[in-house]
């Protein structure tokens, strides 16, 4: 983007399930026109989100956001092209991939153009179910060859984040669902995405987040004004500037109409 300064004066970084959804991973009718007019009033909307961005085509479609960080910051796109990537270590890669197949647990792997899975079961199956999305094809090789920026575990147990920090302390690991854990390298997150994009595109513009989940405490720690939902968890409200309704009950367009963005 040719000096993004010219265009806006903010940028608003929005998280997806709990946060810009509804109760069923969708775009609420009224969220979609408020995001249509901050843009219109010269605030950029970005998504941060650990999906990829091959995931969001239909939401963007609908919403009109151009913009994302993905894969929970390890990949970035700003009106639809690619301002940065992350890739994962292949020796890590495997380590960890070696620790999974030894719990019988599957793996998922995130690049540049989509996402596979090394196996399929009941996890998988619910937690792409959980978002709303297609189950991946199934390929235990293509890691070998392709640049991943994403991982994703799938377990039901909680305490398999310590488990995997303890003996892979080259990653993060955020328990963001009930079926998987989200798997970036050590130090990349949500809020590394926000200071990436304000870095790379050389933008001096107020910043504001909006988020509910463990994965969002980066996000709201990197801009000027945060946003906790109602639904969120407490660890974020305590740091939050403002806590909106749920977002089942018109948070955006609440935190929208708190901060004067409509």
């Amino acid at each position: 983007m040719d000096n993004i300064n010219k265009h806006y004066h903010a940028l608003a970084f929005f998280d997806l399930d709990g946060t810009l959804l509804n109760k069923n991973s969708e775009l609420d009718e009224s969220v979609s026109q408020a995001l249509h007019t901050i843009r219109d009033n010269g605030i950029l909307p970005i998504i941060a989100t650990g999906r990829g961005h091959f995931e969001l085509e239909e939401l963007m479609a609908q919403s009109g956001i151009t913009s994302a960080i993905a894969m929970n910051g390890q990949y970035i796109i700003v009106d639809g092209e690619t301002i940065y990537h992350e890739p994962i270590p292949l020796d890590k890669l495997i380590e960890l991939k070696l620790l999974a197949e030894d719990k019988n647990q599957v793996m998922a792997f995130y690049d540049k153009s989509g996402n596979w899975v090394s196996d399929v079961n009941q996890l998988v199956i619910d937690a792409y179910a959980h978002i709303d999305s297609p189950l991946p094809v199934v390929d235990n090789s293509r890691h070998l060859t392709d640049e991943v920026n994403m991982l994703l575990v799938f377990t039901d147990q909680a305490d398999d984040v310590t488990y995997y920090r303890n003996l892979v302390p080259a990653f993060d690991y955020f328990k963001n669902t009930p079926f998987s854990i989200d798997i970036v390298n050590a130090g990349s997150n949500k809020g590394t995405g926000v200071k990436k994009v304000v870095e790379l595109l050389g933008f001096t513009g107020e910043t504001y987040g909006f988020g509910d989940g463990p994965n969002d405490l980066h996000l709201l720690e990197a801009v000027d004004h945060a946003t906790a939902m109602g639904n969120g968890i407490d660890e974020l409200k305590a740091i939050a500037n403002f806590v909106s309704t749920a977002n089942t009950d018109n948070g955006i367009v609440n935190a929208f109409k708190h901060w004067h963005l409509l």
